[in-house]
Formats: structure tokens, sequence, C-alpha cells
């Protein structure tokens, strides 16, 4: 049983993976559900830092109405941070109970991440169904947590459903990736005056200081040869600047700097950049496989169960390569770009093959399991 689309409903969403949660909004519009959307999520980019965070910015950008939360991060390591990261977790059970209670969803739809467990546990609470999305290759602590009293479970890869209890209801629904990824924009969103290889860096909504500050040291070395566009994050915004400073001012024309991209200029530097550099979050992996994108990776070391590795390695048959951590500096860096560009062609050709197998409508298809859920409930 489908809901009515004409049926006023509250879709509450949550989690650490804003882009998914972009995605979805976007297909629940383009179809003219009346359904409202409220997002609960962080004010701040990173526990301890001023800068606001990116699904806040992103949501006030598109209207939806945005509850800051305060919620502990399950810490695997221990110390004094542990322990005040876990004394965040009632607080965060606490808020989520008065955000359900006022707002009165007709379902919670989870992203993941310790944001959304307190969210979570206060809809069962009031017996709100829940959905939560695994968008990695490796479920997390939090989502291990949501799965156990979630309606239903849905996945990016049907791999990771066997991660999961048999008792739980699991869908295969792929990741929501921004309908912009699809489309980029015909004419180029940036001043590029020359015709030079491009590289693209991201670090996901918040940027990557590691991988942000390895490659300005590699920057002057990596101008004379390509243009670099970079998504540094708020965190690294006052480093970028100074950076740009030091430049001389035909580099500096080769150098396109943004905290944050638009998705209209992400889009046309993921389809445009020779090689993409980044982490390997799920959300980063499926937009770079889905684009047919030639890339180097580098997994976050810390990642829950070494997920960011298993993300990567999806790429590998694509032509794109891995990058440790513990590896990394300018000459590394700088060394595997000139290596790949070599046979750059091989590599693109592999990367749009690899791309034809994906499925590309994770969206919609996580739409459907909220109407059935809605309608069922």
């Amino acid at each position: 049983m489908r809901p009515s689309p004409t049926k006023r409903m509250t879709i509450l969403m949550t989690g650490g993976h804003v882009t998914p949660a972009i995605a979805t909004i976007e297909e629940i519009r383009s179809r003219s559900l009346v359904w409202r959307i409220v997002f609960v999520g962080r004010l701040r980019a990173l526990e301890g830092e001023k800068a606001i965070s990116e699904e806040y910015r992103l949501m006030r950008d598109l209207r939806i109405p945005f509850v800051p939360i305060v919620a502990g991060r399950l810490k695997r390591e221990g110390g004094v941070g542990a322990l005040f990261a876990l004394a965040k977790v009632p607080i965060g059970f606490f808020q989520a109970i008065g955000i359900i209670r006022r707002e009165r969803p007709s379902v919670v739809v989870s992203f993941g991440g310790y944001v959304a467990l307190p969210v979570a546990l206060a809809a069962r609470v009031f017996g709100v169904p829940i959905i939560t999305h695994e968008q990695t290759t490796r479920p997390g602590v939090a989502n291990r947590l949501i799965s156990r009293i979630a309606s239903v479970v849905c996945v990016t890869f049907a791999d990771t459903a066997a991660l999961f209890p048999k008792s739980q209801r699991v869908e295969v629904t792929g990741l929501p990736v921004r309908k912009e990824i699809f489309l980029p924009p015909r004419t180029c969103p940036f001043r590029l005056s020359m015709n030079k290889p491009i590289l693209l860096i991201v670090g996901g909504s918040t940027g990557s200081v590691s991988v942000n500050n390895v490659l300005f040291q590699a920057l002057p070395r990596l101008l004379d040869t390509y243009v670099v566009i970079h998504q540094v994050g708020r965190v690294s915004e006052a480093k970028s600047r100074e950076v740009l400073r030091t430049l001389q001012p035909r580099m500096r024309e080769r150098y396109i700097v943004r905290v944050y991209l638009s998705a209209s200029e992400y889009s046309w530097a993921l389809h445009h950049a020779n090689i993409v550099i980044g982490r390997s979050g799920a959300n980063t992996v499926m937009e770079l496989l889905l684009s047919a994108a030639v890339a180097i990776l580098i997994p976050l070391p810390w990642a829950a169960d070494n997920e960011q590795f298993h993300n990567a390695r999806r790429l590998l048959s694509g032509g794109s390569e891995i990058v440790s951590q513990d590896t990394l500096s300018d000459t590394t860096l700088i060394s595997t770009i000139k290596r790949m560009m070599t046979n750059w062609e091989e590599r693109k050709a592999l990367a749009q093959r690899l791309a034809a197998t994906m499925p590309n409508n994770g969206a919609e298809r996580l739409v459907g399991v909220i109407e059935r859920v809605v309608g069922a409930s």
C-alpha cells in the first residue's frame, strides 16, 4: 500500500552522510509529493570546531528545516576524549525525544553515523518506523545498532546485505546520487584559459586536512603541468588562502580553490578531470564509479573496519589506484599522477566499462521503500 501523494506527512531525515540525503530530497520533490522534510544533524563541521557544518548550510539552501543535535561519537579508542564523547550520548537521546515529540514524523530516514543513533532510538520509543541506509561496504557501529530496530535496512552493495542479521529486512537500493552528477553543465563554471590536464582534489563535505597538506606541498610542481581544482573544506580554508598568496601569478590562474564545490561545479569537474584525488568514502566512490572517473584513492586509515579501503577496491578494475596514508607524500603523489597519466586513455576506457555495470537509480529505489513503509504503518 502506498500513501496518497496528496497526504501531508513529515519525513525526519538524519545522519552523517548528507549527499545521499540531498539526492533523496531531490527525488521526493521531483515526484511532487507533499511531504514535509526535517533534517536533524550537526551544527558544527567537527567536534570542538567553530566552522558551520555543510549539512546545515546545504539544508538551509534547500529550505529544509534543520534541527541541530548534540551527539557523542562512538569511539573505539579510550582516553578522556572517548569518555567525553560517551557523555554526550544521553544528551543527544533526550534532545531527540523532544524532536520526535514535537515533529511527530511518519518515518525516520537515517543515513548512518553517530548523529543518527539517538534519533533512531527516540523514534523507537515512540513507535515511529525507521529506515536506515548503509552507504559503505562495511556497516559502522551506529548503523549496526540502528539496524536492530529498523523496519528496513537499505544498502548500496548487494554483498553488504550479508553483514546484517538474517532476520533483518534488507533491500539493495544502490546509493542515492544527486541528479547533477549525471548531468554536468555544458559550459565550464570556472575561469580556465589554459589547455592543460585537470586534477580534482576532494575530501568529502569537510575536506581532508591530511590530503590537503600534502597537496599544498606538491602544488608548485603540479601547477607546471596541470590545472588543479581543489575542494579544501572549511577547516583548511585559511591555510589555502595563505598558499594561494605564495604562488606566482601565472600559477594562481591554474589553481581553482573552493571551500565547497557547488553541485554543478563538482559535476563538471568530475566529468572533465583527468584524475580525481581524495578519500574513498562510499558517496565519493559511487560518484566516481558512475561518472567513469580515474582516481587516486587515499583511504582514511582510522575508518571503522577499514571500510574506506574496501570501498576503494571497487574502483581498481576501473583504472584507479590506491595510495595508503602511510606512504602518502608530495613526492609519492606527484610520481603516482605522472605514472597514471602515461596510459590514461586505457584507464579511462576501463572506468567507462565499469560505470556501465553500476545501477544509477538509488534515490528512486529508496523513495519507493519510504512509500511502502509509510503506507504500511
